[in-house]
């Protein structure tokens, strides 16, 4: 079986896993909660597909320790654009717990500081494949600019994990039909 990491260099992209890597480190050294989210952890979670940023799940109440824990790892924060910048110049974005998962949506943005919401993969904290699953369904709902590519990242992980309409139980209630329509596609 091919790693993340080893993926991520196939796809000339190494920088991005190092960063993850990067982040880790800061919040772990802080003890910080956290989870990979978005693209990366849809790649984690076996499709393997390129991102040009970082997303992490976070809780509101930790950004102060978050900025103090990035500055003094050399990253700069680009306040217009709300994210942190790698000495590369790659974006991290945080996502918040309690946060609605989509524009409009019913299903919020879990918390990272318990254990049911993550897996470890490749040694990085990474939302739980239930949880990633219902924040792309619910962002894609409410926005028709990312539908597509988010269903398009759940459809691919149903195929990888072979996963059937029952596994709707383990999702929010809002987004158990458009999951199971999404698997009667894939079949």
């Amino acid at each position: 079986m091919i790693s993340t990491r080893q993926v991520y260099r196939m796809l000339g992209n190494e920088t991005l896993w190092d960063l993850a890597h990067d982040c880790h480190a800061a919040l772990q050294q802080t003890e910080i909660p956290y989870a990979v989210a978005g693209d990366v952890a849809v790649c984690l979670h076996g499709y393997r597909r390129n991102t040009v940023d970082l997303d992490l799940l976070v809780r509101a109440v930790d950004q102060a320790q978050i900025k103090t824990a990035f500055e003094s790892q050399g990253f700069t924060w680009a306040a217009e654009q709300q994210e942190f910048r790698s000495a590369d110049g790659i974006p991290v974005h945080f996502l918040f717990a309690g946060e609605r998962s989509g524009p409009g949506a019913e299903a919020r943005f879990p918390d990272p500081a318990e254990q049911k919401n993550l897996t470890i993969v490749d040694g990085l904290q990474t939302l739980s494949l239930a949880r990633l699953i219902e924040t792309k369904l619910a962002s894609g709902e409410g926005n028709m600019r990312r539908t597509h590519k988010d269903f398009a990242d759940v459809v691919e992980l149903i195929a990888i994990h072979g996963l059937r309409s029952e596994y709707a139980r383990h999702l929010h209630k809002s987004i158990r039909k458009t999951f199971r329509e999404l698997v009667k596609t894939v079949r």
